[in-house]
């Protein structure tokens, strides 16, 4: 409590209940400034103003990243090649594990953590408005990494794309051996409840890092019609294309705008894009907001299409 009992205070809670028997405890021991915000937290994040840490805070983060995506923040290998040799190059982020890295080496310049372990070790990590490429053993992981880090306030994250590390060494680019090694650079600070959030999620990562084929799904839909699909891809494509037969819309773009649609917490989700990345940023969104048994369709529609398996006409209205 604060020490000066004539200290102007204002307390809260959830919707203002709870504070004000807290306000009324204050006041009998002599506190003669105090008060208690009416509809607490609810009403202040209602009005929009400012809020750390939380889900609140996780929707604003989310929402600034999928509104200033460009090519869904992806890089191909030549790409990445050419700013590597500008300068300044962008920051490398290896997420693979380190016998991985031990075994096949890593793109000069890369820190290594680990994806598990990537909210436990931001001081390695730049400022945020530094540009940051992450990459991983085929473009899956970098793309968990990608979401996690535009979570906790990076502003410029890409992921390796074109088969990511493996895709790296086929295109003949040269590659270190050994493990990296880094300094902490200390250079952002990440609001610590996000932190928390995110350190909750990443660690708890299914084995197979929420990977499912088509052949998979399609053999689980037979068992389990109670499973919710999310397709994440644009109207246009769904229009075009077709989707999977009773498929929930929501497109990416529009995922956290839209967050009253997904299903419960305790539902089993498949979410598929059009190649899998999409579907794999908000398979990790999913997760970040608690959900345990999420995964993403290796491929996307465009691997359940090439498998045979049926697709349903989609009429826009």
């Amino acid at each position: 409590w604060p020490a000066e009992t004539d200290a102007p205070i204002v307390v809260y809670c959830g919707s203002g209940h709870r504070s004000t028997i807290a306000m009324t405890i204050l006041w009998t021991y002599g506190y003669s400034d105090v008060r208690s915000l009416k509809g607490g937290f609810s009403a202040w994040a209602a009005e929009g103003y400012p809020v750390v840490g939380g889900e609140a805070a996780l929707d604003a983060a989310y929402a600034t990243f999928l509104a200033d995506m460009e090519a869904y923040n992806t890089i191909s290998l030549e790409a990445l090649n050419e700013l590597l040799a500008e300068e300044p190059p962008p920051f490398l982020l290896d997420v693979r594990n380190v016998a991985e890295v031990e075994e096949k080496g890593y793109i000069e310049g890369a820190v290594l953590i680990p994806l598990r372990e990537l909210a436990q070790n931001l001081e390695y990590l730049p400022s945020f408005d530094t540009s940051i490429v992450s990459y991983c053993g085929s473009g899956w992981r970098c793309t968990i990494a990608l979401t996690a880090l535009e979570a906790l306030g990076w502003e410029d994250v890409r992921c390796l794309k074109g088969g990511s590390f493996s895709g790296w060494v086929e295109a003949g680019y040269p590659i270190a051996t050994g493990v990296p090694e880094a300094e902490p650079l200390n250079a952002a600070a990440p609001d610590p409840a996000t932190v928390s959030i995110i350190d909750q999620a990443l660690p708890s990562i299914p084995e197979g890092w929420g990977v499912i084929t088509a052949e998979v799904l399609n053999a689980e839909l037979a068992e389990n019609p109670d499973m919710i699909l999310i397709d994440v891809r644009r109207d246009d494509e769904l229009q075009e294309n077709g989707a999977i037969e009773g498929a929930l819309h929501i497109p990416l773009e529009s995922f956290i705008e839209r967050k009253a649609e997904w299903p419960a917490k305790d539902a089993k989700i498949v979410v598929y894009c059009g190649s899998g990345h999409r579907s794999t940023i908000a398979m990790t969104m999913l997760w970040s907001y608690g959900y345990t048994n999420v995964r993403s369709l290796k491929g996307g529609f465009g691997a359940w299409v090439e498998a045979g398996y049926p697709v349903a006409e989609v009429v826009m209205p």
